[in-house]
């Protein structure tokens, strides 16, 4: 079986260049590189997918149903076992109506993750606002990825500090959390925390395997740690191709590495 790849952007060609002419993204150009600016049809990365051994990708949409999230699905229903979704909350305050978005969306079975992105909004991760939608993802047993770490672009991180996972997972017990984006620089606290934790993961989406911590690589290939830390690229942000092989080689046994690129397909199983 291959790869699973958590975050991937799936971006139409010539999308981009519609986006940034846009007066409220002024700006975003810069931080995006030739291949999001290019666009990527679905058969083209399907054919990118093949020669790196990536079984399925994870699209990344917005969760409303405004910003593309059918579309996304219709794309995962055309190619069957290569796509999964997942929605990205965009616009926090809608705490019941997101909710209400997340259990239709349920229905679709390539409906597999939901995202949340504190950076965004400057709203952290623990606030009540997202408890809505953190229950009906315990009951659908529908995985959540959070973002944690301190974020690249210059906005405050405080939202983002994996400390406040605690109050999350001692309130939603069932819940299935990936920390997405590494996590960096807290790498000891998630690695403590997962201990502690079975249903908390840790996915190095946007962020190269070999600048990974490496306490937290001595982790992913002991006995504890084996498949609790989850392979995603952001492509094309974070090229697949380059995230691919920096994953393959890392000094980890290769058990350890099969369970890094894919051991993501329990998480995302409800799916199909």
């Amino acid at each position: 079986m291959g790869a699973v790849d958590l975050w991937v952007n799936l971006v139409p060609p010539n999308a981009f260049a519609e986006v940034i002419g846009e007066e409220s993204a002024q700006g975003v150009e810069g931080l995006f590189g030739e291949g999001v600016r290019s666009g990527t049809g679905a058969e083209e990365l399907i054919a990118l997918m093949d020669s790196l051994d990536v079984e399925t990708s994870v699209l990344t949409a917005g969760l409303s149903a405004d910003t593309g999230t059918e579309g996304f699905l219709d794309v995962a229903d055309a190619f069957p076992g290569r796509f999964l979704v997942a929605g990205m909350i965009t616009q926090a305050a809608a705490a019941e109506n997101n909710a209400e978005r997340v259990r239709e969306l349920a229905n679709h079975r390539r409906f597999a993750m939901v995202r949340v992105a504190p950076l965004v909004e400057q709203i952290p991760l623990n606030d009540r606002v997202y408890y809505p939608v953190y229950a009906a993802c315990e009951e659908l047993r529908i995985p959540v990825g959070i973002n944690v770490g301190i974020p690249g672009p210059p906005v405050r991180s405080r939202c983002q500090d994996p400390v406040l996972l605690e109050d999350v997972l001692i309130d939603f017990p069932n819940l299935v959390v990936i920390g997405s984006h590494m996590g960096h620089p807290y790498e000891a606290v998630l690695i403590t925390y997962m201990m502690k934790w079975p249903n908390l993961y840790l996915s190095n989406s946007a962020y190269l395997a070999r600048y990974m911590d490496p306490g937290l690589v001595a982790f992913m290939n002991s006995s504890r740690g084996v498949g609790r830390v989850l392979f995603g690229s952001d492509h094309p942000i974070l090229p697949m191709a380059r995230a691919i092989a920096a994953a393959r080689e890392l000094p980890i046994s290769a058990d350890a590495v099969d369970a890094f690129l894919g051991g993501a397909y329990r998480i995302v199983q409800r799916a199909g």
